[in-house]
């Protein structure tokens, strides 16, 4: 009997030691695949390692660096605290990437933290750890249980809810989307923005604050930031009016903000790793990053990066966020077609005629501005040999583009002052 007893309690001693240790792999393992399935822009490795509820997220995190050339150097990841099946695991390390040929950027993986649970006896990813606890340590993990804080975003969350245009008995004269190579180039402000405007104000909003989420069109040399340098551009006669626009907004022209990169493309500005640590919070993506600590009044929302998953499908669904994002900070979006049609059918630029109508909001209509430059404003000699062929637009495009920017920040300022709001 006592034999009988002993081998139970040998039994029990197993079964307990196995329902503690039988989970596939360790936290940190776990955190590791999940970065090396982004930086390899493999679907189906982010999803594998990660938890359910950030499932979601992991199809968008890898596409984050699709269209560049991306490694990973140094990765060491450990975990800093455990309770049971959660953990919380901290990296060193930095991703190292390129885009078409040019400089080596980094984004550091340096305090950033993650949260780690166990599902189906496997350890998954599963988003964001919470506030870092201390400096990341080489030694041995806390003994002290720390609880893990679960961040797990879908989306740029919203901080209140927008506030949208009511629906009024005028008739909406406005030009439908599918007529879009007619819009007009510099566009008008909806009186419902106004409302937008003076709620951000009230927030903590700055008036004088503009800024951009883009990519490589949209980096302060090749658009706006010549404004923020006197001698670098030159007025007509008949347009000195815009000065007092270029001085309204001085610092923001050539600011190279936290949501604007050479290699970002849509799925990046939702992704906490392409955000600076420096500046931005646990788990903070580059749009609402920027908009949290730049906070302006305007957003300029230009993503015209092709990658290989790009559709306009999710291009719409990319930019649906975007906007619902800004309003919801009572920011007002501004969005601008594109020059070129490396897609074949204009689908891009519709699916952006398509949100601006939807949401009432300003559409500055560059494909429109291009057409009469050479080329159509694409610079066909840079493109050559390059794919998609038919990207790059030239440089005297870059100015024209500005300038037409520079004319919808002006319209908009008026405007606002005409509603009894700006200043």
């Amino acid at each position: 009997m006592q034999n009988s007893h002993c081998k139970l309690a040998a039994a029990l001693s197993i079964t307990f030691l196995l329902a503690a240790c039988g989970s596939a792999g360790t936290p940190d393992q776990a955190v590791e695949s999940y970065l090396r399935a982004l930086v390899n822009t493999d679907e189906i490795a982010a999803v594998n390692a990660s938890c359910a509820a950030w499932e979601g997220q992991a199809i968008l995190e890898s596409a984050a660096y699709q269209g560049v050339e991306a490694q990973l150097e140094g990765l060491d990841c450990q975990v800093v605290s455990q309770d049971g099946e959660t953990a919380r695991v901290a990296c060193h390390g930095q991703i190292r990437y390129s885009y078409a040929g040019g400089e080596d950027q980094l984004d550091e993986l340096g305090g950033r933290l993650f949260s780690v649970v166990v599902e189906g006896g496997e350890w998954k990813m599963c988003g964001p750890g919470g506030p870092q606890a201390g400096a990341f340590s080489t030694g041995e993990a806390s003994s002290t249980p720390d609880p893990v804080t679960q961040q797990i975003p879908t989306e740029t969350p919203f901080a209140t809810e927008p506030v949208w245009p009511s629906a009024t008995p005028t008739p909406d004269t406005r030009l439908l989307p599918k007529e879009w190579r007619t819009w007009p180039i510099v566009p008008a402000l909806s009186p419902w923005l106004a409302d937008v405007y003076e709620r951000g104000l009230t927030q903590g909003n700055d008036p004088t604050h503009f800024a951009k989420a883009g990519d490589c069109q949209n980096i302060p040399e090749a658009f706006l930031g010549f404004y923020d340098i006197p001698g670098r551009y030159r007025l007509d006669p008949d347009e000195e009016y815009l000065r007092e626009t270029i001085d309204y907004y001085a610092g923001s022209w050539g600011r190279d903000g936290v949501a604007l990169d050479g290699g970002f493309n849509f799925p990046a500005i939702f992704t906490p790793l392409r955000a600076d640590p420096d500046i931005c919070e646990q788990g903070e993506d580059p749009l609402a990053c920027e908009i949290r600590t730049y906070k302006p009044s305007f957003i300029i929302i230009s993503m015209e990066f092709v990658y290989e998953g790009r559709t306009s499908q999710n291009y719409e669904e990319y930019l649906r966020q975007a906007v619902d994002y800004a309003l919801s900070q009572n920011v007002i979006p501004i969005l601008i077609t594109k020059a070129d049609n490396v897609e074949g059918n204009h689908s891009i630029n519709l699916a952006t005629a398509q949100v601006a109508y939807d949401y009432d909001i300003p559409l500055i209509n560059w494909w429109r501005a291009a057409q009469p430059l050479a080329g159509h404003g694409i610079d066909w000699a840079r493109n050559e040999g390059k794919r998609p062929e038919g990207f790059y637009i030239t440089y005297k495009s870059w100015s024209v583009r500005s300038y037409f920017a520079l004319k919808t920040l002006d319209a908009l300022r008026r405007a606002l002052i005409e509603f009894g709001v700006g200043g």
